[in-house]
């Protein structure tokens, strides 16, 4: 079998090129920020002396420890902007056709919940858990890849495991979540403030990110009584103005989600269930977070919320 040299380089980027791109978005959480720091990596790889790639034993793994270790670097530059961003950051979604097939496969790790949080993590630990749960990567390929030892890598993994596991997600099939979103846009859209409380369970959350682009709840909002009145008060803000809500089914992130129209603005609707009811509510309206699910080519035909069927 012919051993890859560096002549092939540019050959096996652009076949390892999209898995790439999926590591650095679910390190990320956010697909701009994952493009840069791949366009970043290609040019630091392109920029190797001929003897430093004769000395590289494996491009995909080689291409995996720079794209990394370009994510952490970006993930660090953020977490200030993210800290002063006004009102709660959420990642941005991505279209499923975005994601490689083994990473469509593995949603839980790429989820728009998973995703938010991870936010809590540091840089480094987030990483080596992405690592490890993504790609399969044993602890000594982890530590390799971070410049690390192999019993830090796996200490890392399990630091981000156990901080992860108090608010992870419940797995949820698509159906029930697309059940759940269904009756809760109905409720909303009717302005039922009842029976959008009956869907919620007593400990829902939720986040709204308008980027200070477009107006949204600044702080997270706890509670069903309380989330249920702002979602209602929107929707009533919009027929106000003469114009209704308007629903449109989305696949987000391997997950079910509705883009909904409210006062002539787009916003993605994003749930988590419970065994209690709807326990997370994400409402993503920052445009700038928005392009990449609302390309023609991923929206489908509109839904009147306000039809009964």
């Amino acid at each position: 079998m012919h051993e890859p040299g560096a002549e092939d380089w540019p050959e096996i980027w652009a076949r390892e090129q999209r898995g790439l791109l999926a590591l650095a978005y679910r390190i990320l959480g956010s697909w701009a920020d994952a493009e840069d720091a791949v366009a970043e990596a290609a040019a630091r790889v392109a920029s190797l002396s001929a003897p430093q790639r004769a000395a590289v034993r494996s491009w995909p793994a080689y291409f995996t420890q720079v794209v990394t270790r370009r994510a952490i670097d970006v993930l660090r530059s953020a977490a200030h902007r993210r800290e002063t961003y006004p009102g709660p950051w959420l990642p941005e979604p991505i279209a499923a056709e975005d994601l490689p097939e083994d990473a469509a496969a593995r949603r839980d790790i790429a989820s728009i919940g998973m995703l938010h949080l991870m936010e809590q993590l540091r840089p480094e630990d987030r990483a080596a858990y992405v690592l490890r749960h993504a790609l399969d990567l044993p602890y000594p390929q982890i530590a390799e890849v971070l410049g690390t030892s192999p019993a830090n890598a796996r200490q890392m993994v399990s630091r981000a495991g156990r901080r992860l596991d108090v608010g992870r997600p419940p797995r949820t099939d698509r159906a029930r979540v697309g059940v759940a979103l269904t009756a809760l846009v109905d409720a909303v859209a009717h302005g039922d403030v009842e029976r959008t409380i009956s869907l919620l369970s007593d400990d829902v959350t939720l986040w709204a990110d308008g980027g200070g682009v477009v107006q949204a709840a600044r702080n997270p909002l706890f509670g069903p009584e309380r989330v249920a009145r702002f979602l209602v008060g929107i929707a009533e803000a919009s027929r106000a103005e003469g114009r209704e809500m308007t629903a449109e089914p989305a696949v987000v992130n391997g997950e079910s989600a509705v883009i909904v129209t409210l006062r002539g603005r787009r916003k993605l609707l994003h749930v988590e269930v419970g065994d209690g009811g709807i326990r997370a509510v994400r409402m993503i309206a920052n445009p700038e977070k928005l392009g990449r699910i609302l390309r023609p080519e991923h929206r489908a035909p509109t839904i009147d919320a306000n039809d009964p069927q």
